[in-house]
């Protein structure tokens, strides 16, 4: 599995270099995206065990947001944006909620209707 996950990053990174070279009129070299590769395969590795320590030291199971906004504390465009995302999911959360609750009402108060209208006979 850890292979194909590698042979996927590498497929990424090359589709990325060739979109970059078209813009920039630059030909990467073959050894320097293997390179490349393996570069963001050990970040991602690194990421992952980061993201995974600060959810255990929280004793939570699950990594959450408020793990990756610590694992980026130290870039202030990047956690500004991390947080703007979240702000976004909590605002797209609290909506659907009260669509939820408000189809929820509706069809409560067409069952109570139908109930009224039954007991009436």
């Amino acid at each position: 599995m850890l292979q194909r996950l590698k042979a996927a990053v590498h497929h990424t990174v090359g589709k990325i270099c060739e979109e970059t070279s078209r813009g920039l009129d630059v030909v990467y070299d073959r050894k320097f995206m293997a390179v490349l590769t393996e570069a963001t395969f050990k970040f991602s590795q690194t990421v992952a065990t980061d993201l995974e320590l600060f959810a255990k030291h929280a004793k939570r199971m699950t990594v959450n947001s408020d793990d990756v906004k610590l694992l980026v504390r130290k870039s202030p465009e990047l956690l500004e944006h991390m947080e703007g995302l979240c702000r976004q999911q909590e605002l797209s959360r609290q909506k659907r909620k009260k669509k939820s609750v408000a189809s929820k009402s509706k069809t409560d108060n067409t069952f109570d209707t139908n109930e009224d209208s039954n007991s009436n006979l």
